[in-house]
């Protein structure tokens, strides 16, 4: 199986979206698929490249169009944009034109004129609306444009049949209402497109970062290559008012760099030797020679872009059931119709049978309905990343403001994850030998041992992980063990000397490590962390919130201890292993969902178990992979901030609802003619159908302003 992704162009509402999904859903070969009207995108799991000949001959043939990858999306929607514009001015002169030869010449000739201007308004202007609508019956999909196109052709053919004198009791030609229907609607579309484009300002300034070209130094000659062949170790240089192509490290030079895309600081950073940069910088002043550590389609901005563009194509449980309400909701206004058709028919004649049908036809579009919760969604995801905090998983955004309980990893999480050494009774040989150990572990333990070695010689033997016990060396001459207390008395080793070294030490420096060759103990290092300055005030907020904390952690009692109590957690349990630490998440799931926020290699199956994981963009790449929510910025006051969005996104998401159902509620008795002193002409229902949609987006645009 293989994931393709693609750009989708020329749907114009959810039901496009909906239309191609359930197509390709049908293809045998395609797995699974999620389309996204309002990234006007899809994301298809598929077998094989013959599948995927396929799956674009049938997206074509609905009448929708696939752009190339190198195509800029932002520009395509542009150029439909001034399109559907032009459609529109000329769509509503036309109107105009029509309506002046019906109010104002009396003749045969302006019975003539509004026939021949409304042939083209109609079917010109609107033609988008009859080609979708076609190809959609073809493939038993009804959906908005089968709606526009059916209630305008109605009110053309009735027209067209008193035209030729038909009906001969009937005189009033309806050419004008059926050309000012595509005309309304069209404008509804454009509002909706703009409004559209507005929620995905952040989305646009994340692509727009896209940098085509490279300066790479090539045995001392600068040379300008395409961005996309950057590879590892090659050496950039970046100056003044360039960006970065490729995430990287400094190895020459000094500069202040604008990272704000990626961290929401908008200060610059000074950037010098040795200094971690990412793709996407841009060098405000100052020069940098860089070496590659990624390629460019593999750095911090491309896997940042790759997360976005997925998680918008990504639908939540109530997303999908409204799609399913939709995919049904055409077909049964149709019924609805038929029926006030038959009504007024028998009841007052024809014309006003007419009138009440297609006025209910163009209300009743299912726009409204589908767009209540991707648009905003989108908006949510965008709002959420511009606060540097990435939604993998928009289903963990509805499902956040549920969650009682939350569960904290320890070390790297609540408290800073750069621990340093305080006391060690090594000899220097033995000390180095354990930093060259440890230097093979990304474990924060691990990296602050390690961190000023100087590697003078290189270990010849194999290093063994033991995943929340510490490592295994087999050397030439003996087998080393550095780690917990635990992992030594397991290897049967005597610590009773070096457990009494540490004790001396536990309240300023509670994370220690043994280090011992074959069953002797050579000795140990302890080290000490602090509490991160934002951990007390997230904590407190989730109290507020009535979110109990928990703290579960590999280290000793002592240390996760004193952490618990900095933070007044009552509940915390520390010596974990990875697996006790999954039992416990089991647990707690059969009463309640649970939140994991952790960053270690060991915190991955807890974030994948849990109902929802937050890892933190600094993490190793497993628990990143394994996280719903991944916070760019090491700020723990982010996690306050996805419950905030999570609550607010979820309120929206109702009224946007409550709103869509009300509105068609209300609406289909007064366009049926039921609610007495009112009556809806049909180009007047169109536009109120229009306006139902734009309701909906603006209200999703209120989540900007969190």
């Amino acid at each position: 199986m293989q994931e393709l992704k693609i750009k989708i162009g020329k749907m114009t509402c959810v039901n496009c979206a909906n239309s191609i999904e359930k197509i390709s859903k049908k293809i045998e070969g395609i797995k699974d698929a999620s389309i996204s009207y309002v990234n006007s995108s899809g994301v298809f799991l598929i077998e094989n490249e013959k599948v995927k000949n396929e799956l674009f001959k049938k997206i074509k043939n609905l009448g929708y169009e696939i752009l190339d990858e190198e195509q800029d999306l932002e520009k395509y929607k542009l150029k439909q944009f001034s399109k559907m514009k032009l459609n529109f001015f000329l769509s509503a002169i036309l109107s105009i034109l029509i309506m002046y030869f019906e109010m104002f010449v009396k003749n045969s000739f302006s019975k003539d004129m509004q026939l021949l201007i409304s042939i083209f308004a109609i079917f010109y202007c609107g033609r988008v609306f009859f080609i979708n609508a076609i190809k959609g019956l073809k493939y038993k999909n009804l959906d908005m444009n089968t709606l526009v196109a059916l209630g305008s052709f109605m009110a053309f053919v009735y027209s067209l049949l008193v035209y030729f004198k038909i009906f001969e009791k009937d005189e009033h030609l309806y050419f004008s209402g059926a050309s000012m229907i595509i005309s309304f609607v069209l404008f509804g579309k454009l509002l909706e497109e703009y409004v559209k484009f507005k929620a995905q300002d952040y989305q646009k300034k994340i692509n727009s970062l896209s940098i085509k070209k490279a300066k790479i130094l090539i045995n001392d000659e600068l040379k300008e290559i395409p961005s996309s062949f950057v590879k590892v170790d090659d050496i950039l240089i970046v100056k003044e008012g360039e960006s970065i192509v490729a995430d990287g490290v400094v190895i020459e030079g000094k500069a202040e760099l604008d990272t704000s895309f990626l961290t929401g600081e908008f200060l610059p950073v000074l950037k010098q030797k040795d200094s971690i940069v990412s793709a996407g910088s841009i060098v405000l002043n100052g020069f940098l020679k860089i070496r590659v550590s990624k390629k460019a389609m593999d750095s911090t901005l491309e896997q940042i872009k790759d997360l976005i563009f997925k998680a918008g194509n990504i639908k939540t449980p109530i997303a999908t059931l409204v799609d399913k309400i939709s995919a049904y909701f055409v077909g049964f206004i149709i019924i609805i119709a038929s029926i006030v058709f038959i009504f007024w028919s028998l009841k007052s004649g024809f014309n006003e049978a007419f009138l009440y049908a297609c006025a209910v036809i163009l209300i009743s579009c299912p726009c409204a309905l589908g767009l209540a919760t991707p648009i905003a969604i989108v908006v949510a995801l965008a709002n959420a990343a511009k606060k540097s905090i990435l939604i993998k998983n928009p289903s963990a955004l509805e499902n956040l403001n549920q969650i009682k309980e939350i569960v904290f990893d320890k070390t790297g999480t609540l408290t800073e994850d750069k621990l340093k050494i305080y006391k060690h009774n090594l000899s220097e040989e033995n000390f180095n030998l354990l930093a060259q150990i440890e230097s093979f572990s990304s474990h924060p333990i691990a990296k602050a041992i390690s961190k000023n070695l100087n590697l003078n010689t290189c270990l010849k033997g194999e290093v063994k992980m033991h995943i929340g016990k510490g490592l295994e060396y087999q050397g030439e001459d003996a087998i080393y063990f550095a780690g917990n207390e635990e992992f030594l008395q397991e290897k049967g080793v005597d610590i009773s000397k070096t457990k009494e070294f540490f004790e001396k030490f536990l309240d300023k420096a509670p994370v220690y490590v043994y280090f011992a060759k074959d069953k002797e103990c050579l000795g140990g290092v302890c080290l000490s962390n602090t509490l991160k300055q934002e951990a007390k005030e997230l904590i407190l907020s989730l109290k507020q919130k009535k979110i109990h904390s928990i703290i579960l952690s590999g280290d000793n009692e002592k240390s996760v201890k004193q952490i618990a109590k900095e933070l007044s957690i009552d509940e915390f349990y520390a010596s974990l292993k990875p697996d006790e630490k999954l039992n416990f998440i089991q647990k707690k799931q059969n009463k309640n969902p649970i939140v994991f926020v952790g960053d270690g290699i060991n915190d991955a199956p807890s974030l994948n178990l849990a109902d929802i994981g937050i890892s933190f963009a600094k993490a190793n790449d497993l628990a990143k992979e394994s996280g719903d929510f991944i916070l760019i910025k090491d700020d723990l006051r982010l996690i306050d901030y996805c419950f905030k969005i999570s609550y607010k996104t979820r309120n929206i998401i109702k009224l946007n609802l409550f709103w869509a159902f009300f509105y068609n509620s209300l609406c289909i008795p007064i366009a049926a003619g039921f609610v007495p002193y009112i009556t809806l002409n049909p180009h007047l229902a169109a536009l109120a159908m229009c306006f139902s949609s734009i309701a909906v987006v603006l209200n999703s645009l209120r989540l900007k302003n969190i």
